[in-house]
């Protein structure tokens, strides 16, 4: 192409060499000349067009994966709310994560007063009453929960009679109990009737049992020391908090933001794997530009001194030798994010697509992708048409 290009220039002004010109029009023609010459050669061009696209598309699909995953938990804490814990006065939020509240307890019917008051504003309330007690040999947190009417996770799907009781994971491991064992909670005998998934949080190593039960065996009739509330909306939660301060001076309040430590250890790992894949790639990818372009122009050594022989301007050669790693990777960039999106659209189907894809990452990815490849490439390029002795080559 650089071939017919020169000769039809020197058909059309024999006396007179290609002069450097650098009009956009100039550039645009460079650009076309780069894409003719790519067509050309279509076993390189695509198989160029393949390494770049599978580079970008690894960190890319890790990227929307995690975006679209992000954006879908976001979206139901916002349409939820976060939760909101009442302990009482004197015990802190130390104190709920240990099960340890210093003999404090507040009425079932503070409960009731709350969940009447506040109704406009909740979802679903709960009342709670946590001891630690010895279980079988070993103390341990243990919780009563109302199981007939319970709401949050994960205990929303477990009912349990009152001679039953469930475990969390770590206290299924620590006490070497499985499903339709028996434990002992001071002199009761209860069966155990579901170990639940870990959650990453004080539930792992507690014990469940009906909350009448737990008042029971506790000697706390009628009493509780955790009311868990459960917003309507993020401004139901704004002015839940602010009227529960008003509301009573014995009363602590905790945010009990949903998720758990576990998917925040998660998201985290994600961010870190995230940035390495990206700064992975792009090493790969400037590695096989570097190689690319290195093939390229010394297997067109003799072309090069060719076509500037004929009277093609040393910048023409430079743009069309440059823009020829633009197309690459442009192509390869958009290539690999389309795939991605596919992978990701596929792996998180549940998740509209405007959490996943926006423009603005898009453009980024192109962009940074181009002008790495044409960092990789002016200097060689540069080098071959300026620092080489072109005549030597013919």
């Amino acid at each position: 192409m650089l071939k017919k290009y020169c000769i039809s220039r020197m058909e059309n002004s024999p006396t007179e060499p290609t002069t450097s010109n650098s009009t956009p029009w100039y550039a645009s023609f460079s650009l076309w000349l780069s894409w003719q010459e790519l067509t050309g050669r279509k076993a390189v061009f695509i198989i160029n067009v393949i390494l770049i696209s599978l580079l970008v598309a690894l960190p890319v699909s890790l990227d929307l994966l995690g975006k679209a995953k992000k954006s879908s938990v976001n979206t139901r804490i916002d349409y939820i709310g976060p939760s909101l814990i009442l302990i009482p006065k004197g015990t802190d939020s130390a104190d709920l994560v240990t099960a340890k509240f210093k003999g404090r307890y507040y009425s079932i019917a503070l409960f009731n007063d709350i969940k009447q008051k506040f109704s406009s504003h909740l979802r679903y309330s709960e009342p709670r009453l946590t001891e630690r007690l010895r279980v079988d040999s070993k103390k341990i947190p243990v919780t009563g929960i109302e199981f007939s009417n319970v709401y949050s996770y994960p205990f929303s799907k477990y009912s349990i009679s009152d001679n039953e009781v469930i475990l969390g994971k770590v206290a299924s491991d620590k006490l070497g109990k499985i499903m339709n064992d028996t434990i002992s909670i001071n002199s009761g005998t209860y069966k155990v009737s579901g170990i639940i998934p870990t959650t990453g949080g004080i539930e792992d190593a507690s014990v469940f049992l009906q909350l009448s039960v737990m008042q029971d065996i506790t000697g706390h009739t009628g009493r509780i020391n955790e009311i868990r509330l459960f917003p309507a909306s993020l401004s139901s939660y704004e002015q839940l908090k602010s009227l529960l301060n008003d509301y009573s001076s014995q009363l602590n309040t905790v945010d009990a933001y949903r998720g758990d430590t576990a998917e925040k250890e998660v998201d985290s790992t994600l961010e870190t794997y995230q940035k390495a894949l990206y700064t992975i790639a792009f090493i790969l990818i400037a590695f096989c530009i570097m190689i690319s372009t290195y093939i390229n122009l010394d297997a067109r050594k003799s072309e090069i001194s060719t076509v500037y022989t004929l009277g093609t301007a040393q910048n023409i050669i430079l743009k069309i030798l440059t823009f020829r790693t633009v197309w690459i990777t442009l192509l390869g960039s958009i290539a690999g994010q389309t795939i991605a999106l596919i992978v990701t659209v596929i792996q998180a189907d549940q998740v509209p697509l405007r959490f996943i894809w926006s423009a603005g990452p898009f453009i980024e990815v192109i962009v940074g992708t181009v002008l790495l490849g044409m960092f990789i490439t002016v200097p060689f390029a540069f080098y071959s048409v300026y620092k080489r002795d072109l005549i030597s080559h013919l």
